[in-house]
């Protein structure tokens, strides 16, 4: 089939050994009505049947679809599928990513070409409402909380798995993502986006399968994104260049064991002069008591779960109260220095608890 019309949009994903995933994403993508795309699947050398089924998906599909391969890492992938993009507007989505309304692509485009158009620029940036794909369907407040979490306003809620939507030459100007790391990339361009224009919340929901938590865990898991987030803020190249693996993810692994993580950095924290680690305690100090609204925000979305309505409809109540009353209490020396304390209870706790028969010491 032949695709000459020049797509409305150009939707970008990496796909890294995702045989099994590639047809829901051609499915939901194909429902798709009132809008033109072109499909660029971004291929960090699969060693699975990855780029054979896609090319039998693309012969059963209404739009373009392009296969490209790259250097691991999702940020050089993604660049690489920029790279030969044809539309003005480029989405860039995880392969698990689905849309449950068929006109979502085209409100969403929409809406951002609005924003362009009254504003008079292209610096801006969409993503989506998220929603968790959960095999489990019973209400759950955690799920709940990183819903309503990821509609909020802030640059710290917005993660790759919402889908980024921007103009082709804003992404340009930005430099394209990140590929010094094998991950992180969307951290990275959520800040650059921020620092030049504005992120823009579109009329659409994206789903996200939440195979990841329910495999590994869903507090184990955030544990450790809590850690890698923090050790980036705290600027511990290291701690990433070391403890490699830790973002991949394999269905067949089971549940994600923290401790060789903590042990690990208690290893690369012992290497370094007590200086430096008084100062990376203070920088984890600064970060945790920085994200102290989460727990205000908490309260918003418990009330509004209990009262069985939806994750666009949390009232921020005791979250403005922080913003007004306490974050400046928060964002004080001493509130970093009491949460570096509780976190390094925390942590030489969780080294205790966890460490395998026969190898728990105390120091």
């Amino acid at each position: 089939m032949t695709h000459d019309r020049t797509p409305d949009l150009s939707i970008i994903v990496p796909v890294l050994n995702e045989t099994a995933q590639l047809p829901f994403l051609f499915a939901t993508l194909a429902a798709q009505q009132g809008i033109r795309i072109e499909l660029i699947l971004c291929d960090g050398v699969s060693e699975d049947t990855t780029p054979q089924r896609a090319a039998q998906l693309a012969r059963q599909t209404p739009f373009s679809t392009k296969f490209v391969q790259a250097s691991r890492g999702r940020g050089r992938q993604m660049n690489a599928g920029a790279a030969i993009a044809r539309a003005d507007t480029l989405l860039f989505l995880h392969v698990d990513s689905t849309f449950a309304a068929d006109d979502a692509l085209g409100g969403a485009l929409a809406a951002l070409r609005v924003w362009q158009a009254a504003t008079g620029c292209d610096e801006v940036a969409g993503r989506f409402a998220l929603r968790f794909r959960r095999s489990d369907g019973k209400p759950s407040l955690a799920y709940f909380f990183y819903e309503a979490k990821a509609r909020l306003a802030r640059k710290e809620c917005i993660r790759g798995d919402q889908g980024f939507m921007l103009s082709r030459s804003f992404f340009r100007s930005l430099n394209g993502f990140d590929e010094q790391m094998p991950f992180l990339e969307d951290l990275h361009f959520v800040d650059a986006v921020a620092a030049r224009g504005e992120w823009l919340l579109l009329p659409a929901e994206v789903g996200t399968s939440a195979r990841r938590f329910e495999t590994e865990g869903l507090w184990e898991r955030q544990v450790l994104n809590a850690i890698i987030v923090n050790c980036l803020v705290a600027g511990w190249t290291e701690f990433f260049a070391t403890l490699s693996g830790l973002y991949r993810f394999n269905s067949e692994t089971g549940r994600l064991s923290l401790y060789p993580i903590l042990y690990g950095i208690r290893a690369l924290l012992a290497r370094r002069p007590w200086r430096w680690r008084l100062a990376f305690w203070h920088a984890t100090g600064r970060h945790v008591a920085a994200n102290a609204w989460q727990i205000f925000f908490w309260q918003d979305t418990r009330r509004t779960f209990s009262s069985g309505m939806g994750p666009g409809e949390v009232e921020p109540r005791w979250l403005r109260l922080y913003e007004r009353r306490m974050k400046r209490l928060f964002c004080a020396f001493p509130a970093a220095m009491t949460a570096a304390a509780a976190v390094w209870l925390w942590f030489r706790f969780m080294l205790l608890r966890h460490a395998p028969t026969g190898t728990r010491r105390t120091g």
